[in-house]
C-alpha cells in the first residue's frame, strides 16, 4: 500500500527537468546504475533518452512499481532488489542516487565505499541530499491532503533526523531520515578518494553532489 501511494505522490516531480539538469554528466555508451529507483520515474527518462541504465532499490514493491511503469511505456530494463550496504556485484560508469536515497541511511560510510568500489576508473557518482536547514523548517510539519488520494503526513525534527509518520487509510508508515552537515559527506567521499563538487539544483532544500572516482 505505501509503495503505490508514495508512486502516487511522487508522480508531480518535473522528472523531465530531472534529467535536464544531469544530461551533461550522462554521456553516450555510458552504464549507468539508477541506486534507489524506488518506482522507477527517473529510469523511464533514462531509458526513453537511449541510456544503458538499470535500477536498483531495497524495497521489492517499489519495484515491481518500476516494472510496471517501464513496461506500460514499452521500455525495457533490469530491475534488482540490492541494498546499498552490501557491495555492488558489477561495476558502472555512473551512479544517480537521487531524491534523497543517502538520507535513508543512518552513517554512510560503508555505502560510500561500496559505490566507490562499483564505480569504474574515471566513474561519476551523483546525488542529492537535504540540507541541515531542513531539520528547523520541517520541525512541526502537518500536510493533509485527498488527491490523488487521502493521506496525513506528519514530520518531526531532532538535532540529526526528519521523523516522517505517513497515515493512508489504516496503514500508518513511520519512516527516518538521516541530515547532516555537509562536511560530514564530503569527508567521507574525499577519504576514499572522491573528487567533489557541490551545485545547486531543483529542489533549494538540496545540496547536489557530483564525486568523481
Amino acid at each position: 500500500m505505501f509503495a503505490r501511494a508514495y508512486d502516487l505522490l511522487m508522480a508531480d516531480v518535473d522528472y523531465e527537468a530531472v534529467y535536464t539538469w544531469l544530461k551533461p554528466y550522462l554521456k553516450e555508451h555510458k552504464t549507468i546504475l539508477d541506486a534507489g529507483c524506488g518506482s522507477g520515474y527517473l529510469l523511464v527518462e533514462l531509458i526513453k533518452n537511449k541510456h544503458d541504465a538499470i535500477g536498483i532499490d531495497i524495497d521489492s514493491g517499489m519495484l515491481s512499481l518500476a516494472y510496471d511503469k517501464l513496461r506500460n511505456a514499452n521500455l525495457q530494463v533490469n530491475l534488482y532488489e540490492h541494498d546499498l550496504r552490501e557491495p555492488l556485484y558489477i561495476k558502472f560508469d555512473i551512479v544517480l542516487a537521487m531524491f534523497d536515497v543517502v538520507n535513508y541511511f543512518k552513517g554512510l560510510k560503508k555505502v560510500f565505499k561500496n559505490i566507490y568500489n562499483g564505480l569504474n576508473d574515471g566513474g561519476i557518482f551523483i546525488f542529492d541530499l537535504y540540507k541541515k536547514e531542513v531539520l528547523k523548517d520541517y520541525s512541526d510539519y502537518i500536510e493533509i491532503e485527498d488527491e490523488p488520494i487521502h493521506y496525513e503526513w506528519t514530520i518531526r525534527s531532532n538535532a540529526s533526523q526528519l521523523i516522517h509518520q505517513v497515515n493512508i487509510g489504516e496503514e500508518t508508515v513511520e519512516i527516518k531520515q538521516y541530515v547532516d552537515d555537509l562536511s560530514y559527506y564530503l569527508i567521507l567521499l574525499e577519504d576514499l578518494g572522491f573528487k567533489t563538487e557541490v551545485h545547486d539544483g531543483m529542489d533549494v532544500r538540496k545540496h547536489y553532489i557530483v564525486a568523481h572516482k
